[in-house]
């Protein structure tokens, strides 16, 4: 009787296995998926935050070594390379300063194989797969996208006296993406450029006006200067240009060079301000221009929140873009600069700007 007794007093105190096990409350259940939302909640905007930074940081280190690839490649040949390349006569070249620095940026195997096909121009270009891959290096990690541009228009004609016939032939995902352009500067307003109170504001939700001024010609069209020739812009860089480092009177240090562009959401055949690493496709279409180049007449980020098309500069990190300046040097630049001091910075020779 005693053990008996002994037994029940501790089966009260120590309930069996099975008395214990029972499915979790509502409340309980709630109570928990509350904490778990709340750490998600708390976290994950810092999560955001951390990933966006690396890329930024890698961006910046990008354009970094682009700067050092453009420093060597002017020790070599003593004047930058072209924006891209147009002949007089014959076949249509198209190849922009991207391509030209593969060499300097480690990556002299890939242009080896691209040089047997330089006097065909980009139209004879062959499929290749590491030709019409995204590179790393000359692209931003914050820029989304595909590999290619969705739609480009390529000159398929010869030249003939200097005169470019539009492009007829549409290569769809043929063309590398790339997120970084030559600086052309900017067109003054008598040469059919944008006024200053007509640049916009940067995250401006209505739709733009004026994407930019590439593909104008403006007063200053000549014989010599047909089509596409962005030398009146001022900038680093143009339709056959070779800038010398004496020609950048205002220094290379206080002179944009290269700068970066988001892809914009417009994904269609007429969207303009996607980038390829292989040049200009089509000088005659302002797609075509802004596929190596940009210019300073637009804010930058003219086109955020909703990526419209635009041939300015712009980035998806908050608040500016990144540039490198003449002396290979990389800035981040606000997007509150002043348009005047934006302009200013874009151009190499202000005191020719203000003649």
């Amino acid at each position: 009787m005693f053990v008996l007794r002994a037994r029940n007093r501790v089966n009260r105190r120590f309930p069996s296995l099975t008395q214990i096990s029972r499915g979790l409350t509502r409340l309980e259940v709630l109570l928990v998926f509350s904490v778990i939302l709340l750490n998600a909640t708390i976290f994950l905007p810092f999560m955001q935050q951390a990933r966006e930074a690396a890329r930024r940081s890698e961006c910046k280190r990008n354009l970094n070594q682009i700067g050092l690839a453009m420093s060597n490649y002017v020790d070599v040949y003593e004047c930058f390379p072209a924006g891209f390349d147009v002949s007089s006569e014959g076949i249509y070249p198209g190849w922009g300063w991207n391509l030209k620095i593969l060499p300097q940026l480690n990556a002299a195997d890939l242009y080896a194989r691209i040089e047997p096909h330089l006097a065909a121009g980009i139209h004879g270009l062959p499929e290749i797969p590491e030709f019409d891959r995204r590179w790393s290096i000359l692209s931003c990690p914050s820029n989304p996208g595909s590999e290619t541009v969705p739609h480009a228009m390529v000159v398929n004609t010869k030249v003939v006296d200097r005169n470019v016939s539009a492009a007829t032939e549409d290569w769809q995902s043929r063309l590398p993406i790339s997120s970084y352009f030559g600086n052309a500067g900017y067109l003054q307003l008598e040469s059919g450029g944008i006024q200053y109170n007509a640049a916009g504001i940067p995250t401006s939700s209505i739709p733009l006006a004026n994407a930019g001024s590439l593909g104008q010609f403006g007063t200053n069209r000549s014989v010599e200067n047909q089509y596409c020739d962005q030398k009146n812009f001022g900038g680093f860089f143009g339709q056959n240009s070779h800038v010398i480092p004496r020609d950048v009177v205002d220094g290379t240090s206080n002179t944009f060079m290269l700068g970066e562009r988001y892809s914009p959401m417009d994904s269609s055949a007429s969207a303009v301000g996607f980038g390829t690493w292989l040049g200009v496709p089509d000088c005659t279409r302002t797609q075509g221009l802004a596929m190596a180049l940009a210019d300073a007449s637009m804010r930058i980020n003219i086109g955020m929140p909703l990526r419209e098309p635009t041939t300015g500069f712009g980035s998806l990190h908050s608040g500016g873009a990144f540039f490198v300046l003449g002396d290979g040097s990389a800035r981040f630049i606000s997007q509150k600069i002043d348009i005047s001091v934006f302009r200013n910075l874009s151009v190499i020779d202000d005191s020719v700007r203000s003649r």
